[in-house]
């Protein structure tokens, strides 16, 4: 499947400029690949699961807090039978990366959520003020003590916008003049400005994009055929080619790799 796009800042208005969500799963997948231009903030309250941001999967353990960047596709699976873990999704006024806090390296953030959660459940009066700033001393918390995921992500405005606009046309006929029509620009200045915006060539970003949603698809059990189709790749040997190039392995050699992952 590939990564869609939440809308969840349909919800932010008003006084109000963030949601809470609590998810509380068995084993399985929590939340599909998605991405929203809202930051969002976890803390595991129990249980244990795997996260994924941009293609990197990682544990995330009871304790553990993650700031996942606006922009960023991110999925959660439970590895435990009993998995919590509360979410607040909210805009900020600067870019952030996405930051990722072990357990027990700031005991504070237990008594943070749990306030959080209670404010946003009872709802007393000036409980959106009480937690904004129960909001922003997570973050401080964040800043401080918690390691970086992804430091080179796009921090800017006008690359999150192209950044989305390749995504939600991920699986159609994407060309530089595409994009250069989307951004306003002709495709000579957007081929130079593009390394400035997203960190790299417009070719290397979309060929890295499609490999992030050729592992998703072929994690679902797409054969390579398919995946080449659902990405607009002219063949499935071309398809087969960029993902040995990029990935280092083809693409059925990474589907017997996660079937033996997840067999154990």
């Amino acid at each position: 499947m590939l990564p869609y796009r939440e809308h969840l800042e349909d919800r932010l208005h008003g006084t109000v400029p963030f949601v809470t969500v609590n998810y509380r799963r068995t084993a399985g997948l929590m939340v599909a690949g998605h991405w929203h231009p809202c930051c969002e903030l976890l803390f595991v309250f129990g249980g244990a699961a795997e996260q994924e941001v941009d293609g990197q999967h990682f544990p995330l353990c009871a304790g553990d807090t993650l700031l996942i960047a606006s922009g960023a596709v991110h999925a959660t699976r439970s590895v435990e039978e009993d998995c919590y873990i509360g979410v607040m999704a909210f805009l900020h006024p600067r870019p952030l990366p996405t930051i990722h806090l072990a357990s027990g390296e700031c005991p504070g953030m237990e008594r943070i959520f749990s306030r959080i959660q209670e404010e946003f459940t009872l709802r007393r009066p000036a409980y959106e003020t009480v937690t904004q700033g129960l909001l922003l001393q997570a973050l401080g918390l964040l800043e401080r003590h918690g390691a970086p995921l992804h430091p080179a992500s796009v921090q800017n405005g006008e690359g999150r916008r192209i950044e989305e606009y390749i995504r939600v046309n991920l699986t159609s006929s994407l060309s530089l003049r595409s994009v250069a029509d989307f951004a306003g620009y002709s495709p000579a200045y957007l081929s130079r400005r593009f390394p400035a915006l997203m960190g790299m060539p417009f070719k290397q970003y979309v060929d890295r994009m499609k490999l992030q949603a050729a592992r998703g698809l072929l994690a679902d059990g797409l054969t390579a055929g398919e995946t080449a189709f659902a990405l607009g790749y002219d063949t499935p040997s071309s398809f087969c080619r960029a993902f040995k190039r990029m990935s280092g392995q083809t693409p059925s050699a990474y589907q017997a790799a996660q079937k033996m992952d997840t067999t154990g």
